[in-house]
């Protein structure tokens, strides 16, 4: 199950730019805005490290995080011709920009990076199927320990002692799993009272129990 806005690609693509051969590469520095939702489409984004957010503000102020997005992935594909949402970055990000018009251009000459884009497309659609089992079936813990276990991937040489980044905030999560901050945390704590997480820091969890984790995502242990 996935939880960012597209699916991973090999950072080593030779993505196209306008003018030149190799995209341009941004630091960001934590927060700071790769796009906002209305401006006008004109890059798609690979990041290279960090990871970001994209998330929508509605008019009565409530947010809801769309996605998160990691090294490999390509976010702002899909928009149109305005962004539909705001992104920003979690952590220290690098990011190298991929101009649209050109890629375009280039997929006539280079096949492979049609069979990227498509790779892109597919998980995109995977991601919002799953998005929406979880938000309409699953218990709070289990949209956790789907979450947990997503991020826990990611990693999959990890041992039980290795501590697992988790750059997103409490509110962060809560806003994506369509959950309170008071719910993320209690059942974050329930979970490590089961022995089936640790949280040494703010920053990052253990899984003491893959099995129990995956057995709670897929709706097959403890519910809420």
């Amino acid at each position: 199950m996935a939880f960012n806005i597209s699916s991973s690609v090999e950072t080593q693509t030779s993505w196209p730019s306008e003018g030149n051969g190799a995209g341009g590469v941004r630091l960001l520095a934590p927060y700071d805005a790769l796009f906002r939702e209305g401006d006008e489409t004109t890059a798609f984004y690979e990041i290279l490290s960090g990871a970001v957010r994209a998330y929508k503000i509605f008019p009565d102020g409530r947010r809801q995080v769309v996605a998160f997005a990691f090294a490999g992935d390509i976010v702002g594909f899909g928009h149109g011709d305005t962004y539909r949402f705001d992104c920003d970055a979690l952590t220290t990000t690098r990011v190298r920009s991929i101009h649209r018009l050109s890629l375009l251009r280039a997929m006539r000459d280079r096949p492979e990076l049609a069979e990227k884009l498509l790779d892109v497309a597919r998980g995109e659609v995977e991601t919002l199927q799953d998005l929406s089992l979880l938000l309409c079936r699953k218990t709070a813990i289990e949209r956790i320990a789907s979450f947990l276990l997503t991020m826990a991937r990611k990693s999959p040489d990890a041992t039980p002692i290795d501590r697992l980044p988790l750059p997103m905030c409490r509110a962060d999560i809560a806003d994506y799993l369509g959950l309170t901050i008071e719910t993320v945390s209690r059942n974050m704590t329930r979970l490590r009272t089961l022995r089936i997480i640790d949280l040494p820091d703010r920053g990052s969890f253990q899984v003491r129990s893959m099995e129990r984790l995956r057995q709670l995502a897929e709706c097959d242990g403890t519910g809420d």
